[in-house]
């Protein structure tokens, strides 16, 4: 009896031992594949921010023409598609991871490029594109407000996708860029819509409120 209980003991520790080694390879895959993850959303990134600084900086010392339809149409492409590159990263890693963060900030850079590239155009080449510049908010408080707002302005911009670009600031972010935009158009604590640099909403109910006032 007494080898019998001794066989099981050690049984059971050898479970033990086997099930935390699965779990610290699990753990250790999970983190390879997550830094894969983020290596390949960031790798994609950095060329769109690249083409779209390039673009500009094209016009300004090159002569390049940004009248044309592709120019607003490639360069914008480019943005929407790394703000869906953000969101990713955001719902793998969570909103407060530090790579994330600087990732963001540098996607607002990028953002904020692209907005003084389209108030260029629409000087330069006699266009009305519009923009909204939605200064959103993760915190707790917020958060309901910043998504209904958000769940508006996406079907906005899919309606309007073809003369509209819509720029999401996280208006929490730590960052001397974000501050000086929110000191800039009066920007509190709590989420904002800005249409054209004009019409400012804390809340939104409605899609004709925001499309009245697209040109």
């Amino acid at each position: 009896m007494e080898g019998r209980k001794y066989s099981n003991k050690k049984r059971y520790l050898w479970a033990a031992i086997i099930a935390l080694v699965l779990f610290f390879l699990i753990i250790q895959v999970s983190y390879f594949i997550s830094y894969l993850e983020f290596e390949r959303v960031a790798s994609l990134q950095d060329p769109i921010s690249y083409k779209i600084f390039e673009d500009k900086l094209a016009y300004n010392l090159f002569g390049k023409d940004a009248c044309t339809e592709d120019t607003f149409k490639e360069i914008t492409s480019d943005l929407r598609y790394q703000g869906q590159l953000i969101g990713q990263l955001e719902e793998r890693f969570g909103i407060n991871d530090h790579r994330i963060i600087f990732r963001k900030k540098f996607y607002t850079l990028t953002q904020i490029e692209h907005f003084e590239f389209i108030k260029l155009i629409n000087e330069e080449c006699n266009r009305s594109i519009n923009s909204i510049l939605f200064f959103y908010s993760n915190e707790a408080e917020d958060l309901d407000n910043s998504e209904s707002m958000g769940n508006i302005l996406g079907p906005i911009y899919q309606r309007n996708k073809e003369n509209l670009v819509l720029y999401s600031i996280d208006l929490n972010l730590d960052s001397d860029l974000v501050r000086s935009l929110k000191e800039k158009y009066g920007v509190g604590e709590e989420p904002v819509v800005i249409v054209n640099e004009d019409q400012r909403f804390t809340q939104i109910s409605h899609i004709s409120e925001i499309e009245q006032y697209l040109r």
